[in-house]
């Protein structure tokens, strides 16, 4: 009996393609994946909880606004997804037998000498599909904490002011680069306030800047930071923004989101590192000096 069929099976050879065939698959291969992500856009747009949901989403799981709509549409509690050799340079491995999730990956390449940034349709892997160095676990912190941090790592001056109109908690003046705050609200809501302020002050980059306009993108942003940090959010609505960008084209709403994603992104990394700073406990003294100890007399020492 000849055991070669069974042990020395070859396996069956790949595909050979011209470089036209080829880049003609990769091509199809990128279209499919940006019509995956229109059409996850849209229905992040189709309505108030939805678009909460995907808002949630980006506050857990910061990547691009692309990665963050074809991740969001293959499992919805992935929160830090990396290639292969990104988890293997951070010290964690793969477990065996899990299955990566569709992203775009960013690649380096060479063409004529010069280096080249691209990307690849390829897999990533949530951190829980992981093992190897302890992950540290997330911190809690008050809300005042989370108040002076945002206080400090504002892009502008912040003010208590007793002439806001009704109704008004904060409101950033583009005139005075100044964020004007009420007085005496509840902590959630005072940080709530100033966050979507903080954003509309980053939104704030020339003379074309127009509150009205990105009304929604802070108002969403202020959202993801409250998400993040584990804040009340039962206040928030979002039936007015996607009556309002849930009409709009793919591109404008793909500007919507991008605004979003972008501003509600630097928010969060900059209150992380002021945390950070805040709560970073100082390194012990390497040569500390202390009063020795009194020895004991033989006299002590027999009781």
């Amino acid at each position: 009996m000849d055991l070669n069929k069974y042990i020395n099976k070859a396996a069956p050879p790949e595909p050979q393609y011209s470089k036209e065939e080829y880049a003609a698959i990769k091509k199809a291969e990128r279209d499919a994946v940006w019509a995956q992500v229109d059409a996850r856009m849209g229905e992040v747009l189709a309505d108030g909880s939805a678009l909460q949901g995907f808002l949630s989403f980006m506050s857990q799981c910061r990547s691009s606004l692309p990665n963050q709509l074809l991740l969001s549409s293959q499992k919805a509690d992935i929160t830090d997804a990396r290639t292969f050799q990104q988890w293997k340079d951070a010290g964690r491995h793969i477990r065996t037998g899990e299955e990566g999730y569709t992203a775009i990956v960013g690649q380096v390449y060479e063409n004529n000498g010069r280096k080249t940034s691209g990307y690849n349709i390829g897999k990533v892997f949530d951190v829980t599909q992981t093992r190897g160095r302890p992950v540290p676990p997330p911190v809690h912190y008050e809300v005042e904490e989370l108040i002076a941090a945002a206080i400090e790592s504002s892009p502008v001056p912040i003010q208590i002011s007793d002439s806001l109109l009704d109704g008004i908690q904060a409101q950033y003046v583009p005139k005075a680069r100044t964020i004007y705050v009420r007085n005496g609200m509840d902590a959630g809501t005072t940080l709530c306030a100033i966050i979507r302020e903080c954003a509309q002050a980053d939104f704030h980059k020339d003379y074309t800047y127009n509150r009205q306009a990105y009304a929604a993108p802070s108002y969403c942003a202020a959202y993801m930071v409250a998400h993040r940090y584990g804040l009340d959010t039962a206040a928030f609505n979002f039936d007015r923004v996607v009556a309002l960008y849930g009409k709009l084209n793919a591109e404008q709403q793909r500007g919507f989101l991008s605004n979003v994603n972008a501003v509600g992104g630097g928010l969060l990394r900059r209150l992380d590192r002021t945390l950070s700073a805040q709560t970073r406990e100082a390194p012990a003294a390497e040569y500390d000096v202390a009063v020795p100890a009194k020895k004991q007399t033989r006299q002590q020492e027999r009781g």
